[in-house]
């Protein structure tokens, strides 16, 4: 019992039961990007060194840092706001992800899930509306990842229509795309469509082509990238 209990503690345990939860929920017209997400990231972990040290931003409402723990990574959390579910193995920084006062070049592997598209808007506790915000945090994730290190990272995504901004979050375009990423190599990209059929929620998987083909009402896609720095990559003048 003491040996199962070390290998699946509660937190991981209540981690992939949610996960379950929000799977379900697609079959009643549920719209759960994490039921897609965490999955995602959680496969893609294998590209990062073994007990390597990753960040985990934008925590504050996430169980994900407990299966980071589990799978033997050493994890700091960042988030604006507290973190009531934390593992108290990691390290948790109450910190504004635009300036962390981290070192540089010090981070294995940087995991943002669906964070990227709140930075700099006035919500989950951000005071001071910054329009640039999303690319002033990628800027500073740069500065203080590895080189050769990984981001993983999903975000709303709605192909070449225009950008949309709302009081809650941002749903990427293919330029601001690209704008956000610039300076690193995708190794891996798969984007993901909201396909309705009756009450369910299916979410397809889709090349780049095809969903920048794609037309977007209310409901924005998925885009989950693993991004590479391959070299010093200075900051954009905003």
């Amino acid at each position: 019992m003491v040996r199962l209990l070390a290998r699946y503690p509660i937190g991981r345990v209540i981690f992939w039961i949610s996960i379950g939860l929000k799977k379900l929920s697609l079959l009643f017209g549920g719209f759960s990007q994490r039921a897609i997400e965490y999955p995602w990231v959680i496969e893609s972990l294998r590209l990062v060194p073994r007990e390597g040290l990753i960040v985990d931003v934008g925590c504050a409402e996430s169980l994900l840092c407990h299966e980071l723990i589990a799978r033997g990574f050493r994890v700091v959390g960042i988030d604006i706001r507290d973190h009531p579910f934390k593992d108290k193995r990691m390290i948790f920084l109450k910190r504004n992800i635009m300036d962390t006062h981290l070192p540089d070049n010090t981070f294995d592997a940087i995991v943002i899930v669906s964070t990227i598209e709140h930075i700099g808007l006035e919500f989950y506790g951000q005071t001071v509306k910054d329009i640039h915000g999303d690319l002033r945090a990628m800027d500073e994730l740069k500065r203080i990842l590895k080189h050769q290190g990984i981001i993983i990272l999903t975000t709303p995504y709605i192909g070449r229509a225009p950008l949309r901004i709302n009081p809650f979050e941002r749903n990427y375009n293919r330029q601001r795309l690209s704008e956000l990423t610039r300076g690193l190599k995708t190794i891996k990209e798969d984007y993901f469509y909201p396909l309705r059929s009756g009450k369910r929620l299916y979410w397809l998987k889709l090349s780049k082509e095809e969903i920048d083909k794609q037309t977007f009402t209310q409901e924005a896609g998925i885009a989950c990238l693993i991004l590479k720095k391959i070299a010093k990559i200075n900051s954009r003048c905003l």
